[in-house]
This record gives C-alpha cells, structure tokens and sequence, in this order.
C-alpha cells in the first residue's frame, strides 16, 4: 500500500465517508500488521483531540497528523520487521550455537562419564585371594571357565573379571591349569620366577617360594616362558616337556640332564617319560599321591609335609641328601615314613604335627 492511498484511507475513515470496501482494505492492512493497530488508536486519538479545535487549522493539523503517523508507522514497521529478522537471524544463530554447546557438552560428560567408569573400573577391580593350607588341594573355575586346580600349601590370585586384552594370574605354590581357548586374550601365570603365557592348553606349574627349582610342565598345546630377571629368553615348551628353572636363577640345576634338549645356564628343558597321565610324578599330586625317583630327601619331604600338613626338622645334613625313590599314595604319615624306611634307614619321631628324622644310631629330639 503506498503513502497516498493509506492518507486517503485513513482520511475517508476519519471523515466517516470510505465505503465498505475501502474500510476492508484498510482493516486487511492492519490485519496484515497487527502491531498498527496501537497506532491506529492512536490516529483515533489524534482526530478526536483535532475534532475539539479550531476548525481553521483542524485540517492542517489533521493532515500533518496524518503524515507523521505514516512516518511513524513505516519507519517502525521498517524497523520492527528489520528487528524481527536480526532477531530470527540471531534466535537461529544462538539455537545452532547451543545445539553446538549442548552437544558439546553431552559429549564431554559421555567421555567423561566412560572415561570415569573406565579408570573406576580399573581402580575398582577386585582380586581374588586362595590360599590352600597344607593337607588340603582346591579347585577353582575363573571367570572364563578355565579350571585350576591348585596343591596344597598354595597361594592364588586372580581378578573376579579379567581386562579385555589379558587374563592375568598370580600363583606362589602349585597349580593345574586347564585353560579355555581364546586366541584374543592369551592367559598369562606370574610366579616369583617366571611367567607362563598360553592361549589355550592344560599345564602344571610348580612355584613354591623354598623349592630350589620353579617347574612347568606341559601336557597339551603350547606355552611360552619368560624368565623375569631375563625376559630376553623366551621358551617355548611343547607337549610332554617340563621347564626347570633355578628359583634364585643363581646357574646351578638339580633336575637331572639325561632328558634335555637343551641345558643352558638358567633352565633346563627335560621330556617327560611315557607313562600314564597318573604316573607322571609332577601331576601325581592330582591324585593324591607322591611320586619320586632318584630326588632328595629334602625334595620329598617337602612334598610330605604339604600332603600330611607336617614340618619335618632333619638332625643330619647328610639324611637330607640321600636320595630316594617310591610311591605314595593313600597311606597314613606313619605308613609313609615305614615304606621309605625300606630303602633309606632312618628313625623318626612325631611329636604331634612335628616330625624328627635322624640316622639310626644317632640322636633324635
């Protein structure tokens, strides 16, 4: 609608002559822009205050009037509209501005929040102790269903859910492993010594703190060991074979040398005779029994002390020396003691959970 028209509107309405349609037409326009009603009221105003003056200058004043409200009127329409887009222009801006931030934000606090859940995850991970007194065994099946089943005397650690790269144990004493498969989280078996990482196999590892030698012995699959003081070697052990490591890695071995393949300084690989799986002597204690050949006294008395949950004192240096060989299995300690008898001459005494041992001839506390 251009200057003209809206005065001779506003004029033919204030003059009561515009006819319906031109009363239509100019209610459309302020229909259009409702914010012109308020000035519209105000027109009204500005006539009837005209209405009450001198009809000399009633005109003149009510066109000037007329006029300035037009200007009024476009430049605040003008201005409003301009307004309104800065404002939608800014409203969309500052919208696209704070979904920017919001996602920003919910973003921090996901990697925050996980990242949290992460690091408590990992300061929150629980350990899981054994300990197996002497005269008892324990089986145990970790979280991913491997078996372990550990000798008396024994002392296992393991995490109630293992990370997502590893199973990592820790064992001081004897275990039985019979790992499940899993190719993308190899099983790994720290002891003071050595450490045995496997994928998927049935192993026994012999890891007492007072024992001169740290044992590994392979049954099926493959394991490979690294020695903590050398982590340089890397051993591979196939089934059927048994890993001896000295226990101070201070180069002297007490594992007989008939069977290895290789003899270097720190270990010894030794094959395992062919004999049934319940007269192999590093697993008889699978079946409660003990099984011995050529070893030192000292050696087996060990084993009859975690058996029997005894402590043995020998009187004599030279008796712990004595090499013996035998079986044993479901006999009482005094039994035991009375079937290595037969080869070994000594005389013992027991005084509850204590036993002495001395040559026959000498004296024994």
């Amino acid at each position: 609608m251009g200057k003209s028209r809206f005065i001779e509107l506003m004029a033919k309405r204030v003059g009561k002559t515009a006819t319906e349609k031109e009363l239509k037409e100019l209610e459309i326009f302020l229909d259009r822009f409702p914010e012109y009603k308020k000035m519209q009221k105000v027109t009204d105003a500005l006539t009837t205050d005209l209405k009450q003056q001198d009809p000399a200058v009633k005109q003149k004043d009510f066109s000037e009037g007329i006029e300035e409200l037009w200007y009024k009127i476009k430049n605040s329409g003008e201005g409003q509209v301009v307004f309104e887009k800065r404002n939608v222009r800014s409203l969309i801006y500052w919208r696209v501005a704070a979904a920017i931030l919001l996602m920003l934000t919910i973003s921090g606090i996901f990697f925050y929040t996980n990242r949290q859940l992460a690091d408590n995850q990992l300061t929150k991970v629980i350990i899981r102790h054994v300990y197996v007194p002497y005269g008892k065994t324990a089986g145990i099946i970790l979280p991913d269903g491997t078996k372990v089943k550990l000798n008396s005397g024994s002392t296992f650690s393991y995490p109630e859910t293992f990370s997502k790269t590893t199973r990592e144990v820790d064992l001081e004493g004897e275990g039985f492993f019979e790992v499940t498969k899993n190719a993308k989280k190899p099983f790994l078996v720290h002891t003071n010594t050595l450490t045995v990482k496997v994928l998927g196999t049935v192993f026994n590892v012999k890891a007492y703190r007072n024992d001169k030698n740290i044992e590994t012995t392979l049954l099926t699959g493959r394991v490979q060991v690294e020695l903590k003081d050398k982590p340089e070697k890397s051993i591979i052990l196939l089934p059927n074979e048994k890993l001896i490591v000295d226990n101070n890695i201070s180069g002297i071995l007490n594992a007989s040398a008939a069977n290895a393949r290789e003899a270097k300084i720190e270990y010894q690989v030794t094959a395992l005779p062919r004999v049934s799986a319940k007269g192999i002597k590093e697993t008889a204690w699978l079946y409660n029994r003990i099984v011995f050949t050529n070893q030192s006294f000292e050696e087996v008395a060990k084993q009859i002390e975690r058996k029997y949950n005894v402590q043995i004192t020998f009187e004599e240096q030279s008796l712990k020396n004595e090499q013996i060989s035998g079986v044993l299995e479901n006999e009482s300690l005094e039994q035991a003691l009375e079937i290595i008898k037969m080869t070994t001459p000594f005389k013992f005494r027991i005084d509850g959970r204590a036993i002495y041992l001395a040559h026959i001839g000498n004296a024994i506390n």
